[in-house]
């Protein structure tokens, strides 16, 4: 055997020993491995580690997106600082239960049309949850003073009802949301944003539809097949 040939399996059998040990210091290792595709020119995404894609539910990315929100400051586009804003954002309401996504939609008094502001808001809606088996409400409600004057509904449960029908409505029929992942919730006055406000103008946050997304999913509530449909 050459001495050449000697060093060559010697240089072998210590890469062989370096590639088979244990990384103790991994944030170095990390280091060194982001050095080096800056250096060959590779993105994050290159071979030297492999990239694991995970596909998150609905909810897990609602979640992940409102402690993100958490850790920063969300500027709302509105006049009053206790309104919420028309950009779309994800608010948890209930820890690892319920998200209220996309600013409220909004009515005018004594009416259950969609505005054209409304129906903007509804289609950034219906991109975030189609495609998904989770239970969302849909959570209609009604200012205090509005059905002054007004023929059209009996009551303010009538009127909130009435707005989550009709996003249901646009959503189904326009954006091909399926209507067993909706549920229809009329709150009537009982939850106002804006409280001791007796203008119209003020008024104005409380009538609303509120989009809700929860935990639970449309299986869930489906009726389990009778032993009588079971075998015929």
């Amino acid at each position: 055997m050459t001495y050449g040939d000697m060093m060559s399996l010697l240089l072998t059998f210590f890469i062989l020993l370096v590639a088979m040990s244990e990384i103790k210091q991994e944030e170095k290792w990390r280091a060194l491995v982001d050095e080096m595709r800056r250096a060959f020119g590779r993105d994050p995404g290159g071979s030297i580690e492999p990239t694991r894609i995970v596909k998150l539910s609905l909810v897990q990315q609602l979640s992940r997106q409102a402690v993100n929100q958490r850790e920063q400051t969300k500027v709302a586009i509105t006049d009053d600082p206790s309104v919420e804003g028309r950009q779309m954002r994800v608010t948890q309401i209930r820890e690892g239960q319920r998200f209220v996504i996309g600013g409220s939609i909004t009515f005018e008094p004594g009416s259950a049309d969609l505005s054209e502001e409304a129906m903007e808001q509804l289609i950034g809606v219906a991109d975030r949850i189609r495609g998904y088996r989770n239970k969302v409400e849909l959570q209609g409600h009604a200012a205090s003073l509005e059905l002054a004057g007004s023929a059209d509904f009996n009551d303010l449960w009538s009127l909130s009802y009435a707005r989550s029908a009709a996003v249901m409505k646009f959503l189904t029929e326009e954006q091909g949301i399926r209507a067993e992942c909706l549920r229809l919730v009329a709150n009537a006055e009982q939850e106002p944003i804006r409280q001791r406000v007796y203008d119209a103008p003020g008024q104005r946050p409380n009538r609303r539809v509120e989009v809700v997304v929860t935990e639970s999913l449309v299986e869930q509530y489906q009726k389990p097949p009778s032993s009588l449909d079971e075998h015929g």
